[in-house]
């Protein structure tokens, strides 16, 4: 607490918005996280195999139901729209995949360019905050007492840098969970995209096999 005292009292303006960022940033942080790694993460190997062997036997009414089994898991929501739509045709599956792939994308890459905004915004603002305080600090000495001086600009400064270490922290908090978000975002379209291209395999394969 007292290092947020000395913070607003110094940092001014610049203080207040970097204590805001901070709010910001730990709000998207856990709708994030929570996001991606909880509601959007599944281990369905196991209803993938089963779905192969489904589809390789053309029972893809079956293999719809095995889908909806999970319906919070990307890759059989993917999976069971192209089984959607396998019986309108070729092109028709590959749209309905390329839609269901997309709709995952959306969803992962949501908010998550707010970070990186966040990352930049709250390290120029300890900047900022740092030459308000410095500003200040000056002013505040040009009238004192010359032995007081060495003090005073002493304590100014020292203050001032809460300004610094405050952006940075956010920013630096920031470019870390972006990192974070992105890599597991990338994570779940290839595994979503992945199972495009199994289903699109595993139909072909059962098209041959009633041939």
């Amino acid at each position: 607490m007292g290092g947020l005292t000395i913070l607003f009292t110094t940092g001014g303006f610049a203080a207040y918005m970097i204590f805001f960022a901070g709010i910001v940033l730990a709000i998207i942080s856990i709708e994030r996280l929570t996001t991606l790694f909880l509601r959007m993460s599944y281990n369905v190997k196991g209803s993938v195999v089963t779905i192969r062997s489904l589809i390789l036997d053309k029972k893809y009414t079956d293999a719809i139901q095995v889908c909806n089994k999970e319906p919070g898991a990307p890759e059989l929501n993917t999976i069971k729209a192209g089984l959607t739509a396998v019986e309108s045709g070729r092109e028709a599956m590959k749209s309905a995949l390329g839609g269901a792939v997309l709709e995952v994308s959306h969803r992962c890459e949501k908010r998550i360019g707010y970070l990186a905004l966040i990352a930049n915004v709250a390290t120029l603002l300890g900047l900022l905050g740092t030459i308000s305080g410095l500003i200040k600090t000056f002013a505040s000495i040009a009238n004192a007492d010359p032995a007081e001086k060495a003090k005073m600009l002493g304590l100014g400064i020292s203050e001032a840098m809460y300004c610094t270490a405050a952006g940075l922290f956010v920013g630096i908090t920031a470019m870390v969970v972006h990192t974070i978000c992105v890599a597991k975002a990338e994570s779940i379209v290839g595994d979503v995209q992945d199972s495009g291209l199994k289903l699109i395999t595993w139909i072909e394969q059962s098209e041959r096999v009633k041939g």
